[in-house]
């Protein structure tokens, strides 16, 4: 009977002994768990922004510097979508024709919404005029609104985008960001203005 008595309060220090085993192991495993999960997380935080870089894998990093309209249209997906959908008006059409004479500087950025509508509703209504008027120069900007070449600074490029007049090389006038009527428009009369 002593037997019997003392091996359940010999047991109960092995017992505890393991019972604090099994917790360790358990809040260990508990712990390994906590930071599976956290990398598990993280990794599907990395594809998240994998995703995300994936959709801006598909549009070309910013540019910078001059780019055919062409060239613009068709790495920016924002520009081709609004140039497709965009009808200029009559009068939009033929104010392209009072522009003969000029010259037009485009500075933008492909990372502008304002650019973004504004280009190529211009581009647009170019193309749709069927005039080769004006001669035009698309000249992208960083979002700095700085170029290497630093034809934004040379012309005091505040907000994009800006649509600077030329005639014989000197500034005309400009339509920044967006314009009162129409930009070909405004052009329009900045270049009658300027008469």
């Amino acid at each position: 009977m002593l037997k019997n008595r003392f091996v359940p309060n010999v047991l109960k220090p092995l017992v505890a002994m393991l019972a604090l085993a099994l917790f360790v192991s358990a809040a260990s495993a508990s712990a390994s768990a906590i930071v599976d999960s956290g990398e598990a997380a993280s990794d599907a935080a990395g594809v998240i922004a994998s995703s995300t870089e994936a959709g801006v894998v598909d549009q070309a990093p910013d540019a910078v510097g001059e780019i055919s309209g062409e060239a613009l249209l068709a790495q920016f997906p924002a520009f081709m979508n609004e140039y497709k959908s965009y009808q200029p008006s009559k009068a939009e059409l033929e104010a392209v024709a009072a522009l003969e004479d000029d010259t037009l500087l485009i500075l933008f950025g492909t990372w502008c919404h304002d650019s973004e509508r504004e280009v190529p509703r211009l581009l647009k209504t170019l193309d749709a005029s069927g005039l080769d008027v004006p001669r035009f120069t698309l000249f992208a900007v960083d979002r700095t609104k700085r170029d290497p070449e630093g034809i934004a600074k040379k012309h005091g490029l505040k907000y994009t985008p800006t649509f600077i007049l030329l005639r014989d090389g000197e500034e005309v006038g400009r339509v920044v960001e967006r314009a009162d009527t129409s930009l070909t428009q405004d052009l329009k009369a900045l270049a009658a203005a300027a008469e």
